[in-house]
């Protein structure tokens, strides 16, 4: 394992411990309330679910086991206005766009690494707004997934989605992005409407967003995933290129732009 396959892992595995927390923070509650009148019987098949769930958490659903990340991932979503491929406060006064392929490990390198502590500290305080194109170069994989994705982009759940897609990336192109990965993705978005999310995943609109994405990407010289615009709201927006994909570069360039603003 390469040094950055180990700070992705690492990212990886402190993100699914959080969801992992969290559960455990539930059933502690559940737990607590079942003492005031709940037989023991039932508590010991509480924490007996609890443990074969927690135990479950490491399969994927590129092995058709449970999906990694489900709850945290909903979790960082939560409450966050979203429009189409747009994440967060529409009058935000910064903004960056994100050009990716659903199958590039340096785009999930950026999704687990880098965006959870931006959506928490930028986005979610209305400072800046993030904008997705979805880029899907590398195989059919990438194609599939980005249609689903645009399907999930036309109920204003695109980043829920792709969170999620990430979480549980296989190795590109080894053909793990099939019709049961995509649906397992969609049923665990909150709110998702998935018989509607497959048929638009099936229908020109899915494919003609994909198109319009790359034509994008030309138009603003991007030929690498991930690459990002950066740029107050309402101005031109220029390349930026971090040093690392973690949330350290993106940060320090938000806020050069947040103290320019005031």
């Amino acid at each position: 394992m390469t040094a950055r396959q180990g700070r992705k892992a690492a990212a990886r595995e402190a993100r699914l411990a959080q969801e992992a927390q969290a559960l455990s923070a539930a059933a502690a509650r559940r737990r607590l309330r079942a003492l005031s009148g709940i037989v023991a019987a039932v508590l010991v098949v509480v924490v007996a679910t609890v443990a074969i769930s927690s135990a479950g958490g490491r399969a994927t659903a590129t092995t058709g086991g449970r999906l990694n990340g489900a709850a945290v991932s909903a979790s960082l979503f939560a409450g966050i206005p979203q429009h189409g491929t747009i994440l967060g406060n529409a009058n935000a006064p910064v903004r960056l766009v994100e050009f990716a392929d659903l199958q590039c490990p340096y785009c999930d390198e950026y999704s687990v690494q880098a965006l959870p502590a931006l959506v928490r500290d930028y986005v979610r305080t209305g400072k800046v707004s993030m904008q997705f194109e979805n880029l899907s170069f590398i195989g059919p994989g990438s194609v599939s997934a980005g249609r689903a994705a645009a399907a999930a982009a036309q109920q204003n759940r695109l980043w829920n989605f792709i969170d999620l897609m990430y979480l549980n990336q296989g190795e590109e192109n080894s053909g793990y992005v099939t019709p049961s990965y995509l649906r397992r993705l969609l049923d665990a978005v909150p709110g998702m409407n998935v018989p509607a999310a497959l048929s638009a995943s099936a229908a020109p609109s899915t494919a003609a967003a994909l198109t319009r994405a790359n034509t994008v990407a030309t138009q603003d010289g991007v030929n690498a995933t991930p690459s990002f615009l950066i740029g107050m709201a309402g101005g031109p927006l220029r390349q930026f290129q971090p040093r690392t994909l973690t949330s350290a570069p993106f940060a320090a360039a938000f806020n050069a732009l947040l103290g320019g603003s005031r």
